[in-house]
């Protein structure tokens, strides 16, 4: 797209705020009152009919007014916008609160996604770690009685998996601990893909080598780093604030965003492209791949340590959103929350 002189650059940016503010569509008389340009009402009107056939503005079929387009957000987030941080105050309460977790990595995430839903009043998300691309720090096995025993895996970032299992022998914890130190010293630093394939190629080697110590270590390490491929876990926030949008004003729309919002699939997808991109995203309307997120704009970032992007986090609501604001809150938590996760090294 070429380049908006400033003239219709301020009137585009002025149907936009106020058309975010107000749901409604925006007529000339009101971009005059409001753009800090002298120009006439009819000359609004003539940029203002300029900017419809360039598909920034379009007139919905009830209304005088115009209302921009997803391809005029795009322009107002990419070009106009100006960056902004969330106030002290809000972001001191947003702190407060995910200290509050204790560091329970669960609790801080359901207590993020509650920030970005309280601060925004939209609908907040955040995706948990995937274990699998995390590398893991110490393992460590419980036993629960004779032969039940309970695999601990700790992420050096505190994110805790635990899998149950039956063991072909008995085994007295004191095994179990000399068991899981050997793993630990083992396979320490590497992800779950690459543990499971350690200890698969040891195996496959001369087991007559091995002393029973070595042997009953990778038969337990086997079987607790098997059938991990778990879900994405997805916390989703704020689902009812959605409701009374303009936007989702038919039935039928309302329904089907809140199956999304329900389902988690297609929002999941999403999400996880954005641990592989990297950075903060922003994805409008029309540029969401399920249909039932066009009237939404999403924003979205990574979190987790240096050297390493753990999970997503953001926000969704309709395209009319706030982007600043919403910049400067999902931007805000991403760090804060990368650094609460971070080990003592990171």
């Amino acid at each position: 797209m070429s380049e908006l002189d400033d003239r219709a650059g301020e009137v585009l940016r002025t149907v936009i705020r106020r058309h975010i503010l107000t749901g409604e569509p925006v007529g000339s008389k009101t971009v005059t009152d409001g753009a800090h340009l002298d120009l006439s009402p009819a000359s609004i009107r003539n940029v203002m009919a300029e900017l419809e056939e360039r598909g920034l503005l379009r007139q919905p079929h009830t209304s005088a007014g115009r209302v921009p387009t997803d391809q005029a957000y795009r322009l107002y987030v990419d070009r106009m916008l100006r960056k902004t941080r969330m106030p002290p105050s809000q972001a001191q309460a947003i702190d407060d609160a995910l200290a509050g977790s204790r560091g329970e990595i669960p609790d801080l995430l359901a207590e993020a996604s509650r920030q970005l839903s309280q601060f925004s009043n939209q609908v907040g998300l955040v995706l948990a770690p995937n274990l699998q691309r995390i590398p893991i720090d110490r393992i460590e096995f419980v036993r629960l009685d004779t032969r039940r025993v309970v695999a601990i895996l700790v992420t050096r970032s505190g994110v805790v998996h635990n899998r149950m299992f039956e063991t072909a022998e008995p085994a007295a914890q004191e095994e179990l601990d000399r068991i899981g130190r050997y793993l630990t010293d083992e396979l320490a630093g590497l992800t779950l893909p690459e543990m499971r394939d350690r200890v698969l190629s040891r195996m496959a080697e001369e087991r007559a080598a091995y002393d029973r110590l070595t042997r009953q270590s990778l038969e337990l390490g086997r079987r607790a780093l098997e059938s991990h491929e778990e879900e994405a876990e997805l916390l989703v926030e704020g689902a009812s604030n959605l409701i009374g949008s303009p936007e989702f004003s038919e039935l039928e729309t309302m329904r089907g965003l809140m199956r999304t919002l329900e389902e988690k699939k297609a929002l999941i997808q999403l999400l996880s492209r954005v641990i592989d991109e990297g950075g903060l995203q922003v994805v409008i309307g029309g540029e969401n791949p399920d249909e039932q997120l066009s009237r939404c704009s999403l924003v979205v970032a990574g979190y987790g340590t240096k050297a390493q992007t753990l999970g997503t986090l953001g926000i969704v609501g309709p395209t009319r959103m706030e982007y600043a604001k919403a910049i400067a809150l999902v931007g805000h938590l991403a760090t804060v929350l990368s650094r609460l996760m971070s080990g003592p090294g990171d």
